[in-house]
């Protein structure tokens, strides 16, 4: 199954000098694109694949590899300095990560992000090699019904951990459900909610809504500040900080394994994606903690689990785009279609007909999660002096980039006024301590969750959903994670009692 002289040749095809000087240009591109708010991964790997045609084969498929792998992780970058994800993935970073940069800790934050986000997608990297030609066909066993039990996963986990009250989360989960079924119906195309609007047909664009939810709203949120710091800087103007934030990733060696590892497995999953991994891993870490309590004020345990698990999961996605054909999100469709153009076609003996192009890719990856780690946390360096500009100057930079990453989506004004107008849903859900990532998971997930479960139910009836072994199992998960709350607050208050009798 493992062939050491295919994986030797992916390391002598990988190491060579143009091979590498093209790794270290995409994973730079990719890290300068994610940490732009509204720009994307996807949106430059369309740009540059006609010119990897110029290229070799290999040297094409590292370069995108690293243009993926650098974006995922600097994602993270506007989530914990601006509460801005770079990502759709890096939304779950906002809870832990910009509450340490409003104290005063960006460099920390930032250094705990980057170490995590390299080990995850170093971990992620190992496990793919190791389970990439076998955990192909496990992938095919996910079909409609268990689909439609991971979206349900994923949208009880963040509402139970991402709200004062779970109330609160289901509430919000149930609205931003709503809110994505607005436009063509999955199954027979006729429009929903678009009230005459051709724009709305393909559905609630995420860019623009993700950028109202978490930028515009901030941006709103600042004006009456002078920074986004409450602190003045001096401790988190050196490395001292960022080194830190990165030994204490490190130290949390079990955090790391099992938040990369679920991750990891996620991104297996076709079309799960990374939000719901970092979702998930934040949820189990809170679980496992001793001070759960502390969760949502900048806890470091939390930033390590979203940020490990983001990055594993967007490695785990490689999976079923390779051995499948199966891409999950758009940058693995873009990848998918430079393999292709290539003469490289992913499938189920993709591992067998081109194992040397197949290794180098995986290879590239773990090059790649270890730029994350040097080269990202130098960078971090300046970048962490973000929160502590004047918000004189800050607010009208970020609110042209915000502008401008809305109206790139589509180049339509419409998708401006439509992230107007989720900033001030923004603005409200916060004045009134509603979750707004769940907001967002949830308008990521339904039209997953509704498309899903009609195909399982028009195939086998509303029996269908938990007739596989794997749906029990994701619904006994989906229980777990509605009554473990509070039967660890009814444990934590018994505790209490007992000590102070």
């Amino acid at each position: 199954m493992y062939d050491i002289d295919a994986i030797l040749m992916g390391l002598f095809a990988l190491f060579q000098a143009h091979t590498l000087t093209f790794l270290l240009l995409g994973f730079f591109l990719g890290f300068f694109v994610g940490a732009i708010p509204g720009f994307n991964d996807a949106n430059i790997m369309a740009i540059l694949l006609p010119f990897t045609l110029l290229m070799e084969p290999v040297v094409a498929i590292v370069c995108m590899a690293a243009i993926y792998a650098g974006a995922q992780a600097a994602g993270s970058i506007p989530a914990i300095l601006m509460n801005i994800p770079g990502t759709p993935g890096n939304a779950a970073t906002t809870l832990e990560g910009y509450p340490m940069s409003k104290a005063g800790r960006s460099g920390y934050a930032l250094g705990i992000s980057l170490a995590g986000s390299s080990i995850g997608a170093m971990l992620g990297a190992i496990l793919a090699l190791i389970f990439a030609p076998v955990l192909g066909m496990f992938a095919l066993r996910f079909g409609p019904a268990e689909m439609f039990m991971v979206a349900v996963l994923g949208l009880t986990v963040v509402s139970t951990l991402s709200a004062e009250n779970m109330s609160k989360g289901l509430l919000v989960v149930g609205f931003g459900i709503l809110v994505s079924l607005i436009g063509a119906d999955s199954m027979t195309a006729f429009p929903r909610g678009t009230y005459g609007i051709s724009f709305l047909y393909d559905g609630m664009p995420l860019i623009p809504v993700l950028l109202g939810l978490f930028g515009f709203s901030e941006l709103l949120l600042l004006l009456g500040k002078k920074s986004i710091s409450s602190q003045d800087g001096s401790q988190a103007q050196g490395w001292s900080e960022i080194i830190l934030g990165a030994k204490d990733a490190i130290k949390q060696r079990i955090n790391l394994v099992r938040s990369s590892v679920l991750g990891f497995f996620v991104g297996v999953i076709p079309g799960a994606g990374a939000t719901i991994g970092s979702f998930l891993a934040y949820g189990q870490a809170r679980q496992w903690s001793r001070m759960p309590e502390k969760f949502g004020t900048g806890h470091n345990e939390g930033l390590v689990a979203t940020d490990s698990a983001n990055n594993a999961t967007a490695t785990g996605a490689m999976v079923p785009m390779l051995t499948l054909g199966l891409p999950g999100s758009a940058s693995t469709l873009v990848m998918l279609a430079a393999l292709v153009l290539h003469g490289v076609r992913p499938g189920p003996q993709f591992f067998n007909n081109f194992q040397v192009e197949a290794y180098t890719i995986l290879l590239s990856l773990f090059v790649a999660s270890l730029l994350i780690g040097i080269l990202g946390i130098f960078l971090s360096r300046v970048a962490q002096r973000v929160v502590f500009v004047p918000t004189a100057i800050l607010v009208p930079i970020v609110t042209v980039l915000v502008f401008t990453g809305a109206y790139a989506w589509r180049f339509l004004a419409f998708d401006i006024m439509l992230m107007i107008i989720f900033g001030l849903i923004g603005v409200l859900m916060r004045v009134h301590r509603y979750p707004v990532p769940a907001l967002m998971l949830a308008i990521i997930l339904g039209p997953m969750l509704e498309s899903n479960f009609l195909r399982a139910t028009r195939i086998g009836g509303l029996e269908s959903l938990i007739a596989s072994p794997i749906s029990m199992v994701i619904l006994a998960m989906i229980i777990i994670s509605l009554v473990a709350p509070g039967i660890m607050s009814l444990s934590r208050s018994l505790r209490k009692n007992a000590r102070r009798t």
